[in-house]
């Protein structure tokens, strides 16, 4: 992108050319859930516990997610230490190859000091997207919950989470 600027010098104007480099790239988010302790509502079947919605990896279908038919379900992140938190980005069923219908619908997204004071920072009720990301303003926390009320776009029972990440 060219920039050109006017300078005044003795009564005249100078036209000046310079180039600004324009930011293209967004910044990196440090993932602080990654590889967490995390505890969640009970499994579809072993394979899909928790821990997998913080471990980096988002493998197609059910190598990789976190699966529970209890609704309303939750997942709860243990970031190990109070951190300053900006956002979320949510990988759902859609991310890892499965129909875009099984992505979570309606969700919650709450943020705690202690793991006993909450405060709800993200509240969704109608997703389709595969994969979300929600800036807040900043919280700091040491507990992120993600509690799901509406699984899916449809009436599977199921919860499919690929990666919660937090930053």
């Amino acid at each position: 992108m060219t920039r050109l600027s006017n300078l005044m010098f003795g009564g005249f104007f100078l036209l000046v050319a310079g180039t600004l480099a324009a930011q293209t790239a967004a910044t990196p988010h440090v993932n602080l859930a990654l590889g967490k302790p995390v505890t969640g509502s009970p499994i579809c079947k072993p394979g899909e516990e928790a821990s997998k919605a913080v471990n980096g990896k988002v493998a197609s279908k059910t190598q990789d997610k976190f699966c529970t038919l209890q609704t309303p379900s939750w997942l709860r992140i243990d970031l190990q230490q109070v951190s300053p938190i900006t956002g979320f980005t949510i990988k759902h069923a859609g991310a890892g190859d499965e129909p875009v219908s099984m992505n979570t619908r309606a969700f919650t997204l709450r943020v705690s000091p202690d793991g006993k004071t909450w405060k709800t920072v993200v509240d969704e009720s109608g997703n389709t997207a595969s994969i979300t990301e929600h800036r807040i303003a900043p919280e700091r926390a040491r507990y992120v919950e993600l509690d799901v009320t509406k699984p899916t776009q449809t009436d599977d029972p199921a919860t499919r989470i690929y990666e919660v990440e937090v930053w």
